[in-house]
């Protein structure tokens, strides 16, 4: 992470999805001179009981703590599909306001979500709820071996990726822990007064994983106002037009520094 007066992005990842799906996207942001951090969620790659709780408390304390109070940096998360769910939670309670209550001078600044699942959670409501008590055609469950697997993940994810990176990103997919989806959603913060506001979402108009009106149910299902973005592409946008989005990710940043 480059040194910089601006805020860092904490980018968490989607289901299946690892770091090296979003290189080149951190590589544009590093270039208008933001930090970023991405990291592989616990869940991702085990058939273990790893819960989302357990990738929330991850982001929080090893991926957003450090930054706020050790190099003492503000936070811009970034969060894409599934990662929209351990991401928020885990910036309960980092808000502006809440930081500043507690004396400290750095804090999470607002959080941008990218055709990512929105659940209110801490209401002990699982993910499979969350998608209306069935998972979407293209998740296989394995109860053997604990893992949500998808055995042809290009048609729902990568399916307008240029073909060779297509590829690569199949061949890079990680299966993820069953316990994740089947464990209760803890609390998120898009709905706390600390972060009104301060919440935008990506929506991926061609998305066959969370369809572009799925997309617009979840929105309207939080009660909350939202910035909102659109993007011509399929689930994943930083691999489908990864310039426009950079540009579309900063164009927000910098409204929600300057609040």
């Amino acid at each position: 992470m480059a040194p910089s007066s601006k805020p860092v992005f904490v980018l968490v990842p989607g289901s299946a999805q690892n770091p090296s799906h979003y290189a080149y996207l951190q590589h544009l942001l590093l270039s208008e001179g933001y930090g970023v951090l991405s990291a592989l969620l616990p869940t991702v790659g085990t058939g273990a009981d790893v819960t989302v709780e357990d990738d929330s408390e991850y982001v929080r304390s090893r991926m957003l703590l450090p930054i706020l109070d050790i190099e003492k940096h503000d936070v811009i998360m970034i969060s894409h599909s599934y990662g929209g769910l351990p991401a928020s939670a885990a910036a309960r309670g980092l808000g502006k306001s809440d930081r500043a209550a507690e004396g400290k001078t750095t804090s999470v600044l607002g959080q941008i979500f990218i055709a990512a699942i929105l659940a209110k959670g801490g209401d002990g409501k699982d993910l499979v709820t969350a998608f209306g008590g069935q998972l979407p055609p293209h998740i296989q469950i394995d109860e053997q071996e604990n893992l949500i697997k998808c055995e042809d993940p290009k048609p729902p994810l990568f399916h307008d990726v240029p073909p060779v990176l297509a590829h690569a990103a199949v061949m890079s997919c990680v299966n993820q822990s069953l316990t994740s989806f089947r464990s209760p959603c803890p609390a998120a913060s898009w709905d706390t007064e600390a972060f009104k506001d301060r919440c935008a979402y990506i929506k991926t108009i061609n998305d066959q994983s969370i369809p572009y009106e799925v997309q617009n149910m979840l929105l309207q299902g939080t009660g909350q106002e939202w910035i909102t973005m659109d993007i011509e592409t399929g689930h994943s946008a930083q691999l489908a037009a990864p310039d426009k989005l950079s540009k579309i990710i900063i164009e927000i940043a910098k409204k929600i520094e300057a609040m």
